[in-house]
């Protein structure tokens, strides 16, 4: 037992003294990173109050590293990123669409639509991600992103807004449609807000291709939340 202890606490201070530090100048320049995790330290060099020691991949080398920054109270790190398709889409999240103004029917008036009914996946093409890491070990983050919103919907059909397709002014029923569109999205932590400049709506059956708004453009706003927030 006595040597298992002492071949641990060689292990460890093995594992200690290989730890890769960079300076601020080095870690400031690095542009493809992960955090990993933060650790809060006390000290009082350079008239400092403390440091926040910042564990992280560097992907340049695909290897773990380590940055301590001397902070003041309310001083922070700030780390930028650039993620592009294919690996943005490690940032997929669930959106919906709550209000759309649509493209002028065919009596030349514009609509507009709010529900819920159309919650989709939004897959981001492009990311600016900012964020920042406290002395107290919290984080706050800024996203910006472009990319495509596919969302399965649900729309009530009838000869109203099928231009008389079922010749029968009681029928209605309630098609399988898809709604596709582009978006440049902020986020804040985990909650998304959307710009959407041009979005299309398609009926998959043959009644739904005699819809009104079958193919015409939209826009309007969406509200995503990211997936992790699901344990996905």
């Amino acid at each position: 037992m006595k040597y298992k202890i002492l071949f641990s606490l060689a292990l460890f201070s093995q594992l200690s003294f290989s730890q890769t530090f960079v300076d601020q100048a080095t870690f400031e320049s690095l542009k493809d990173i992960k955090v990993l995790s933060t650790e809060f330290i006390d000290t009082s060099r350079l008239s400092k109050t403390a440091a926040l020691k910042i564990k992280f991949v560097d992907y340049s080398d695909k290897k773990t590293k380590y940055y301590e920054a001397d902070l003041d109270k309310y001083e922070f790190v700030n780390i930028k990123s650039f993620r592009y398709f294919p690996s943005s889409l490690t940032a997929i999240s669930v959106m919906t669409v709550p209000f759309k103004v649509r493209a002028k029917n065919r009596d030349g008036y514009v609509t507009t639509q709010a529900d819920v009914k159309n919650i989709g996946l939004y897959f981001p093409i492009a990311i600016w991600d900012r964020k920042r890491y406290w002395l107290d070990n919290s984080t706050s983050s800024h996203k910006f992103s472009l990319g495509l919103l596919i969302a399965p919907m649900s729309q009530e059909l009838s000869d109203k807004n099928t231009n008389s397709f079922f010749q029968n002014t009681t029928t209605t029923y309630n098609a399988f449609m898809l709604s596709a569109s582009l978006a440049a999205t902020y986020t804040y932590k985990s909650i998304t807000i959307a710009i959407i400049p041009v979005g299309f709506d398609y009926g998959l059956d043959r009644a739904g291709s005699y819809w009104d708004n079958h193919g015409k453009y939209w826009t309007g706003f969406g509200i995503g939340i990211d997936t992790k927030l699901f344990g996905l």
